[in-house]
């Protein structure tokens, strides 16, 4: 499907899933597990009594069905949503907020499919230049600063006359989505590493007491592709 719900559908959906189904699962199971008891262990069985099991569990069951049909598109957009671009989960009261550690590593991963597909967050390109020290071992080396990287992708040689790095990031354009967690705008998602034409034969060669850094893991500015290989 394409598209997300409201942010306050958002919430009733939760709600409906995490603290109402389990609620009338417990009333249900207690129901039926009397209704039992009383079938097989009561010599009275007073039809009063049966009706008011039977009328429990049908309860139970049509309040689920109901709300499962109401709040179904919330499932499958739910779980899609990851510590990627939400701060948090729903518990059966209140929320579980992730750590900053968890945060982080999710952060590094790109889900641009799930966010094109959720309709609340907008790409904008970015644009960091970098110094291009050359290729080895079927990675990309440079420096962003005075720190020396290395990412294992093949650059795309271009007519320009200084190396970046070009992706894009997603910003939040319906603010009733922070309001639950969602975050206001993503890492950069790296899509190409872009290097002047005339340095395309540079081979990288190593620095005394230099040790490069991977880049996909030693900062949290930018998300690299997954290695779909």
């Amino acid at each position: 499907m394409n598209g997300m719900i409201s942010a306050e559908l958002w919430q009733q959906s939760e709600y409906f899933y995490y603290t109402v189904v389990p609620v009338l699962l417990v009333i249900g199971l207690v129901a039926i597990l009397g209704l039992m008891i009383f079938l097989l262990y009561q010599e009275n069985r007073h039809p009063k009594a049966i009706a008011v099991f039977i009328g429990l569990i049908l309860v139970c069951g049509i309040g689920f069905l109901v709300g499962d049909h109401v709040f179904h598109d919330f499932k499958e957009l739910n779980g899609q949503v990851t510590p990627s671009i939400r701060d948090r989960e729903k518990r059966f009261v209140g929320y579980k907020y992730y750590d900053r550690d968890t945060m982080a590593v999710y952060q590094r991963i790109q889900v641009k499919e799930t966010i094109d597909s959720f309709g609340i967050y907008q790409s904008e390109p970015v644009t960091q230049s970098i110094t291009y020290l050359g290729s080895a071992h079927d990675s990309v080396y440079f420096k962003v600063g005075e720190q020396v990287y290395y990412a294992r992708m093949a650059p795309t040689f271009v007519a320009e006359d200084t190396a970046a790095l070009k992706g894009i990031q997603y910003h939040l354009t319906d603010s009733s989505y922070e309001k639950i967690g969602f975050l206001t705008e993503t890492n950069n998602y790296l899509e190409t590493i872009e290097i002047p034409e005339s340095q395309a034969a540079l081979t990288f060669e190593s620095i005394d007491s230099v040790i490069p850094q991977e880049f996909g893991k030693s900062q949290s500015a930018w998300a690299l592709p997954t290695d779909k290989s």
